[in-house]
């Protein structure tokens, strides 16, 4: 609606759904690069945490994007309301492996095929990455039984490595589950964007929309910055909703008033 009026080509906070779109901030840097480091060196299952908006599940897709051609497939799950074997037997199904029919779904079962799909994969060079989305909502027998993922006798060669994903509360999870805690090599978090974060975040999101410099004031980013708390989710919804408000008031900048203002929107919405 207000694209036209700042000169924009594009939406610029409607969320991240472009790769292109990735802001390196020292957190999500160095949880890439750690990432990254557990596939390339075949290592069997990291687990990524961080509060509700700070890009966790994008930065898998960057995380994916970033990857060389022998790594795959990639097999999603974000965590819907299913058993233990129903689960394992989706993950082996995204992998390739021949899907069984509901009556036959038995962990042992789903394990043997999961286990030949590793062995076909690893034939054909590929390294195959299971990634579990919104992990801490898993019950503990979910736990144990990608502990029994983790511990299949794979032939020489055979590997994959598996990502745990979710909010903070997915680490004691995890850690009550003393064999899967064990195969987790790698353990990296997202933390909220720092205040000059905040602002060169704001700055990319605008200049890879097309638009001019100066649309905020110094004193918006700040203000962005207090209200958000740092968090990319929150960042995009302040802007988006000032950039409608300054659109509406015929303003030729954002300032600070208009982002208390979306934020105290944002806020009454929140308790409605």
């Amino acid at each position: 609606m207000y694209e036209g009026y700042w000169k924009l080509e594009r939406s610029a906070f409607q969320g991240a759904t472009d790769v292109a779109d990735f802001f390196a901030s020292r957190t999500h840097h160095a949880a890439l690069l750690k990432l990254k480091y557990l596939i390339e060196n075949r290592q069997g299952a990291g687990l990524l945490t961080g509060g509700h908006g700070l890009g966790k599940t994008f930065l898998t897709h960057v995380l994916e994007s970033d990857l060389g051609s022998s790594v795959g497939p990639v097999a999603r799950l974000v965590f819907p309301q299913m058993s233990p074997s129903e689960m394992l037997a989706y993950l082996a199904a995204k992998l390739g492996a021949e899907a069984p029919v509901p009556e036959s779904v038995r962990t042992d079962l789903v394990l043997r095929r999961f286990e030949s799909r590793l062995a076909e994969l690893a034939r054909s060079g590929r390294h195959p990455i299971l990634i579990v989305d919104e992990a801490h909502l898993l019950e503990p027998e979910h736990f144990q039984t990608l502990h029994l993922l983790t511990n299949l006798p794979l032939e020489a060669g055979a590997t994959f490595t598996m990502l745990l994903v979710g909010e903070p509360e997915l680490l004691p999870k995890v850690q009550r589950v003393g064999a899967l805690d064990d195969r987790i090599t790698v353990r990296t978090s997202l933390r909220p964007l720092t205040e000059e974060e905040t602002r060169d975040y704001v700055l990319r999101r605008l200049e890879r929309s097309g638009a001019p410099g100066g649309i905020f004031s110094r004193e918006a980013f700040t203000s962005l910055w207090e209200t958000s708390l740092g968090v990319p989710r929150r960042i995009n919804q302040l802007c988006d909703l000032s950039l409608l408000v300054g659109f509406a008031d015929c303003l030729s900048n954002v300032s600070h008033i208009e982002v208390e203002a979306a934020a105290e929107e944002l806020a009454a919405v929140a308790v409605e």
